[in-house]
């Protein structure tokens, strides 16, 4: 008799387990209350950077990349084994859930770092440049907007969000740190113009090569939240 009364236990240990709260760092707000959802969005952020093993997330902070394609019509840039690091130090400005219009729009600013593997070739800015070695890059109050198309899905009765689509848009609101190692393979009199331009000019640099590289970031990104709004009932996020 002990022995099928621990089991019992132990079964009902099971069930409330897998069916408790998985979000209990969310504080639960009205649609109505964007400051509570914002404060709410804020103290999530370093759980959301540390991933969600248990989730199949994986860590956000740092954010692993074994290539991005940065190209343009006039330059060949592949970044490779980059690391974004910071995204846990995110600051939200707006956090706002529109239930009428099924949006989610967030902006926030960021101070992210870029380390890896660099390969560039042709012209930036009417500028010839070449090089391949490390990159080293700081973005500097980056500004995120995203406004995400919103649907609901049912699942064993419960309702999940799903991020339908999105688009973006940023700024560079203060200045830009580059530094890629070995241009011009380390010749000091060709390389020294390129050089200058990324210190004096980082943010029309980034201007130019950025836009694929912001929008990988924020991929991955929406990615693992959609893979966490489909794993957590959206009982567990809102209160309507």
């Amino acid at each position: 008799m002990s022995e099928k009364i621990l089991t019992f236990a132990c079964v009902v240990a099971f069930i409330y387990s897998t069916s408790a709260a998985r979000a209990p760092f969310i504080t639960k707000c009205s649609s109505s209350d964007p400051k509570c959802a914002k404060n709410s969005g804020q103290a999530a952020i370093p759980r959301f950077a540390a991933g969600f093993p248990e989730l199949g997330i994986e860590t956000m902070d740092p954010l692993h990349y074994d290539k991005i394609d940065a190209s343009t019509s006039d330059l060949k840039l592949i970044l490779s084994d980059i690391d974004i690091i910071g995204l846990k130090t995110c600051k939200l400005t707006k956090l706002v859930r529109d239930v009428a219009r099924s949006k989610i729009l967030i902006s926030g600013l960021c101070n992210l770092g870029l380390e890896g593997q660099y390969e560039v070739g042709g012209n930036i800015l009417f500028l010839p440049i070449r090089g391949k070695g490390a990159a080293h890059v700081k973005l500097n109050k980056l500004y995120i907007e995203v406004d995400a198309d919103m649907a609901d899905k049912v699942k064993d009765g419960k309702k999940y969000w799903d991020v339908k689509s999105w688009t973006h848009k940023y700024e560079l609101q203060e200045k830009a740190e580059l530094d890629l190692e070995n241009l011009f393979e380390g010749n000091e009199v060709l390389g020294r113009a390129a050089r200058e331009l990324l210190r004096s000019s980082p943010n029309e640099v980034i201007g130019e090569v950025g836009p694929p590289i912001v929008k990988a970031i924020l991929t991955k990104l929406i990615k693992n939240v959609d893979k966490f709004f489909h794993k957590v009932p959206a009982e567990e996020l809102a209160l309507d």
